[in-house]
């Protein structure tokens, strides 16, 4: 029907024929207004519609208990958790349901379900296994409330859900064998071990910190920070670098000696090794540190030095007293003395000399290690620096059938140095190139400007350094064994001694060595300032106003190459170095990319085997080459191969910013 106004009604006519006492006919018409009452019908169907949806898409089973007959309602959800089709009959879905519950299990669902009915707690939540299907074992989560009951309190009817809980049961029983195994590892080990907050506060200790620091573990975690344990300029320079790392990103672990100040007042010395993670839960970062107790070992090499140290020095007045000698003889007329004895003159005068060497390479690595030694640094033209050492080293070439190349920027390299300690670190690195390599070959030494660096590269071609020594091979008294390498002579000092004068001049050194082919030697001094200090290529700068900075992927396990590269990028590309395919697939697969550059040879592999995610997941991103590889096959998949030993810093700048070109 309808209104006056025309709005539509539901409605409920009933008629009823009738007859009168006198014998008339009569019809009765009863009509009720149905139109509110079918509205609510129509939206609680509605929502119950809604809510079968919501309920389906989590995966929540519902069950209805009528608890005085046992008979029980599911819905299809709850059939479907359980392995069981839509059309299947299920006369009793509750002892279906029981009969499934594993054994061991089942007491404590029937105990808490038995609690709720009773009144003693407000809902009955449990975890158990249930059989699926043929007989696979799952984790459920059941939450029942008692929604009705008489007036005597006795429970008539009970809903509730279902949900299976197996992926997160799993979860979290790996999460806690996970936590288990790490606080035995904590406990157990033999070095200091702690987690710590920012701002330094202890989370937790294991007993070796609570002997190194002499603070008991109640003390660690109620009111001791790391703050209490450290002399304040070591815990500012540690705060510091963490801090730095941790902003830059470039890298996850941190690793120095400090000085540990004890409980009773006296220090001891601990490596300390940092590594940190954001936690998402408190946002903030969670530090894991490390500490061996390096004491001894300390003692041990300052002990070692003082007697180095006054060894050389008393060597050295007997020395002056030898090559003395020998230098009167060399004037006086020795036309009496026999061949032979001439010859016993010449030995002693050349190990003379030897030795002396190696006592002046003893004292200077002493000297430089202890810090006594002054640097005199200022403004020098590194190109002048080189040419002048090339000059003094080509005899010694000479004497090895080698012969001296130089490359040089034809403007001034001004670099802040020790001229003089530069031109040691130069000779030895010369000297050491043409002592190991091929007859009748060149030894090139090259130079150029990397952003607020300069770079200096020797290199050779010869047997390479072998791979058992590489990691050892800037070590004091370190020699390569073999019997050729001891036939070359020297002290195993001339490469840490140049390490040192390098980093005293705030430069890193590194090399790359094919076996039998090329090697690199290379090492870094910081640009002058001010007005003698070239300024930067106008394409890259205008490049790097233009467009934002690129996101640069650097595979390479060098971290003092990797460090050179990233500062010669930095005004064109935000640059992420990892050091193994591992590091490598996980930011592959998390970032953006807009470039990777890849060394092919990483310490858990070849770096071939990413280029097919690099080129799925990031199919506009170029790939560029930079390895000391020079055999490898080409692969359509690289843009651009450059070999390490061919290839200057300036080159791998300028395809960056083709690449950025190309990427705008």
């Amino acid at each position: 029907g309808k209104t006056c106004f025309g709005q539509e009604l539901k409605l409920d006519l009933q008629r009823n024929d009738w007859t009168t006492y006198t014998g008339e006919r009569r019809v009765t018409a009863i009509v009720r207004d149905l139109t509110s009452e079918l509205a609510v019908q129509d939206e609680l169907a509605r929502n119950k519609a809604l809510y079968d949806l919501a309920l389906e898409g989590a995966q929540i089973g519902v069950f209805d208990i009528d608890l005085r007959s046992g008979k029980s309602e599911v819905s299809s959800t709850w059939r479907r958790i359980l392995g069981m089709a839509d059309y299947e009959r299920l006369s009793d879905p509750q002892g279906e349901f029981l009969k499934r519950v594993h054994p061991d299990d089942l007491p404590l669902l029937i105990q808490t379900d038995q609690a709720c009915i009773s009144g003693q707690q407000e809902r009955s939540v449990t975890e158990y296994r249930m059989k699926i299907g043929t007989g696979e074992w799952r984790w459920m989560r059941s939450d029942a409330v008692v929604t009705e009951r008489d007036e005597d309190g006795i429970a008539l009817r009970m809903v509730g859900t279902q949900t299976d809980v197996t992926d997160i049961v799993h979860a979290r029983n790996a999460l806690e064998t996970s936590e288990r195994r790490f606080r035995q590892v904590l406990a157990a080990a033999p070095v200091g071990m702690a987690i710590l907050g920012e701002g330094g506060v202890f989370n937790s200790v294991n007993s070796a910190l609570c002997s190194l620091c002499g603070y008991s573990e109640d003390e660690l975690l109620s009111n001791t920070k790391l703050d209490d344990m450290m002399p304040e300029d070591d815990l500012n320079k540690l705060y510091a670098e963490v801090r730095g790392l941790v902003k830059s990103r470039s890298s996850q672990n941190y690793q120095a000696e400090y000085r540990i100040t004890h409980k009773q007042g006296f220090e001891r010395w601990g490596l300390f090794n940092v590594s940190w993670t954001f936690d998402k839960n408190t946002r903030g970062y969670v530090f894991i540190v490390q500490i061996n107790d390096i004491t001894d070992q300390k003692k041990l090499e300052q002990i070692k030095s003082e007697f180095v140290s006054t060894v050389s020095h008393e060597l050295r007045t007997p020395l002056t007293s030898i090559k003395g000698a020998l230098g009167l003889i060399d004037t006086t007329d020795n036309t009496r003395l026999l061949p032979a004895h001439i010859r016993l003159i010449d030995i002693a005068r050349s190990n003379a000399d030897r030795l002396s060497h190696i006592v002046n390479d003893i004292l200077d690595l002493e000297k430089i290690s202890s810090g006594e030694v002054m640097f005199d640094f200022h403004d020098a033209d590194l190109s002048s620096v080189i040419r002048d050492s090339v000059n003094e080293m080509s005899p010694f070439a000479t004497t090895h059938n080698n012969t001296l190349g130089v490359q040089l920027p034809d403007a001034p390299l001004m670099v802040r140095v020790d001229e003089s300690r530069t031109r040691q670190v130069l000779a030895n690195l010369i000297s050491n190139a043409c002592k190991y390599s091929d007859a009748q070959s060149e030894v090139q030494i090259r130079a150029e400007q990397l952003g607020d660096r300069a770079i200096v590269f020797i290199q050779n071609t010869g047997p390479g350094v072998p791979e058992n020594f590489r990691p050892r091979i800037f070590q004091a008294f370190s020699q390569a064994d073999g019997s050729d390498t001891r036939a070359k002579g020297g002290t195993g000092l001339g490469l840490n001694i140049t390490r040192q004068i390098i980093k005293r001049q705030g430069g890193t050194i590194g090399f790359e060595s094919i076996p039998n082919g090329v090697t690199v030697f290379w090492f870094t001094c910081p640009i002058a300032e001010a007005e003698t200090t070239q300024a930067p290529a106008q394409p890259d700068a205008e490049i790097g106003e233009r467009h934002a900075k690129l996101r640069v992927l650097h595979i390479e396990d060098d971290l003092d190459f990797a460090e050179v590269i990233r500062t010669g990028l930095d005004s064109v590309a935000d640059v992420t170095n990892v050091t193994n395919l591992a590091q490598a697939r996980q930011l592959i697969g998390q970032d953006e990319l807009d470039v990777v550059i890849l060394d092919w040879s990483l310490p858990d592999g070849d770096a071939r085997t990413l280029l097919g995610d690099i080129t799925r997941l990031h199919p506009t991103a170029k790939i560029i080459s930079l390895s000391a590889d020079n055999n490898r096959e080409p692969d359509p998949r690289v843009g651009i191969n450059l070999i390490k030993s061919r290839s200057g810093i300036s080159s791998v700048v300028n395809s960056i910013t083709g690449a950025t070109a190309h990427a705008s």
